[in-house]
């Protein structure tokens, strides 16, 4: 058993249930896996737990939570950006990512962009349709995020077995 880790952001409990409707109805159509709703600021970490911990800490202290603009549904044939909600770039997202890759010493796994996940998996020829539902759903709204969470997650952990080790909440503005 691998011991890699993902830093995420979470989302507030009523947007964190939203998302989740929407992933478990996705999962089930294209028949991929379920997961939690998150924005990964930098995944596939192999670092030790205690600095990250630390890091983490420091982070939420000083970090109010953050509204995101959903800017569009979109898709990749990247198995961890199947079907996502593409988010609008912030400030705040590349600082946290600058300090986690201060402690990683690494820039694999960083988030290429701020984005949530709805679906994980292969190309889909129902992806296109799904897009359109989504985007009717989503686009435009706003999502909050108010924890990082430390994950025993990457790549090579399967799915089912991704777990949040710690929640550190974002102070208030």
């Amino acid at each position: 058993m691998t011991n890699d880790y993902s830093i995420w952001l979470l989302p507030t409990a009523a947007d964190t249930a939203r998302l989740n409707n929407s992933i478990a109805l996705l999962s089930s159509h294209l028949g991929g896996p379920g997961f939690a709703p998150h924005v990964t600021i930098q995944g596939d970490i192999t670092t030790e737990l205690e600095p990250l911990s630390r890091l983490l800490e420091r982070l939420a202290a000083c970090q109010a939570p953050l509204r995101w603009r959903v800017e569009g549904v979109e898709t990749s044939e990247h198995f961890f950006r199947c079907l996502y909600l593409r988010l609008a770039l912030t400030p705040a997202f590349g600082l946290m990512q600058q300090a986690t890759q201060s402690i990683t010493r690494t820039t694999t796994g960083l988030s290429p962009y701020p984005h949530l996940s709805l679906a994980y998996g292969e190309p889909h020829p129902h992806i296109a349709g799904l897009m359109e539902l989504l985007a009717a759903q989503y686009e435009g709204q706003e999502l909050v995020f108010d924890q990082l969470a430390l994950c025993r997650s990457s790549k090579n952990v399967p799915i089912d077995q991704w777990c949040i080790l710690a929640h550190y909440p974002l102070s208030p503005a």
